[in-house]
């Protein structure tokens, strides 16, 4: 199913079996903490290569006559072979207050069509007509009152997830904002998503730092508040790798001031790829043209900047720096220490 119709289904009742995957990574993650919320379940989280399938099925299998209730978080960037998701999934129905939540994202080493491929596969065998839905009026959440139908649901969905239009992004940090009880405009939220060149992830935790304000919030608050790529400290940071300065000393005085080192690192990303594009642009062309590569006339400056950057990066280290970028978001994910700094380093030696 897509998002729509999961919207829906998610009114009702709650999936013990749930494949989230397709190309907005935000929307499989943050549909999986809400399932985890209205489940109230305390998860076991398996991340990529931790995967070990006979661990999990004995997590699923465990009855729950002392009154444990297991829930499973699986996020994978591999297949899981049939014969494990058909087993995952039987454990699921003899054990009725288990749950299994499935998060399918793409591989660093795979393109978007050998991802479609492992995702289709995965969703046409990921289904078990035997496994109920859990009602919400059998739950103890504040939507008790919402009838829902005599017949049992199915309670194994798969769910492809769409980027998120602009109106979308809006929507979620609508919901977001309210949540944190946030006063805001649609129109300053719009601002903070394009600032963050709508990064729905990075609005979203930028957004939260506005909770300590008890007043509407304006432009300047968003200016003084968040940062996107033209922020100093960033800009600092990048100056010192192209430089062959320091820029650990930096990161460190950016951890003491607060910041977000997942949405640092998609900074770096968005970073680096533009300086992919130029060097790509510059190679075939022999100069870089910011309207085609960027969609929009740059001024000189940062036209030359970026070029220069570009050209001081060899051709093939290009893959080796996307790929180091998706080892440390996953460590990221699995709370290692330390690890931005040895990346930071990594980083620093692919540049010329």
């Amino acid at each position: 199913m897509y998002k729509k119709e999961f919207d829906i289904y998610l009114r009702t009742h709650i999936p013990r079996a749930t494949l989230l995957y397709g190309e907005s990574d935000f929307l499989i993650q943050a549909y999986s903490k809400q399932i985890l919320r209205t489940l109230g379940f305390i998860p076991q989280i398996f991340y990529y290569v931790e995967y070990v399938f006979e661990d999990v099925l004995g997590i699923l299998s465990q009855s729950s006559l002392f009154g444990d209730r297991q829930c499973v978080v699986l996020k994978l960037d591999k297949k899981p072979s049939d014969k494990e998701i058909n087993a995952m999934l039987n454990a699921i129905k003899q054990n009725p207050d288990n749950a299994l939540i499935v998060e399918f994202y793409c591989a660093e080493n795979k393109t978007p069509s050998q991802y479609a491929r492992d995702f289709r596969a995965l969703s046409s065998i990921f289904k078990n007509d035997a496994i109920e839905a859990i009602a919400l009026s059998n739950t103890n959440t504040s939507t008790t009152h919402i009838p829902h139908e005599n017949k049992p649901k199915n309670g194994v969905v798969e769910v492809r997830f769409f980027t998120p239009t602009p109106k979308e992004a809006i929507e979620f940090l609508r919901q977001k904002a309210d949540e944190l009880h946030i006063s805001i405009t649609n129109a300053n939220l719009e601002a903070l998503l394009i600032m963050q060149n709508f990064d729905i992830g990075i609005a979203c935790s930028e957004l939260t730092k506005f909770a300590i304000l008890e007043k509407p919030i304006e432009q300047k608050d968003i200016a003084f508040l968040c940062y996107g790529l033209g922020n100093v400290e960033v800009d600092d940071l990048l100056l010192s790798l192209f430089s062959k300065g320091k820029p650990l000393e930096i990161f460190t005085k950016m951890l003491e001031a607060g910041v977000n080192e997942i949405a640092l690192l998609s900074e770096l990303e968005r970073y680096f790829y533009q300086l992919f594009l130029f060097a790509a642009h510059i190679r075939l062309y022999g100069r870089a043209d910011t309207k085609e590569i960027l969609g929009y006339a740059a001024p000189s400056f940062v036209a030359q900047t970026l070029s220069e950057r570009a050209l001081a990066i060899k051709e093939r280290a290009f893959l080796e720096i996307f790929k180091l970028f998706g080892s440390w978001r996953n460590e990221l994910m699995r709370g290692t220490k330390s690890i931005s700094m040895r990346c930071l380093m990594k980083l620093q030696a692919f540049i010329r």
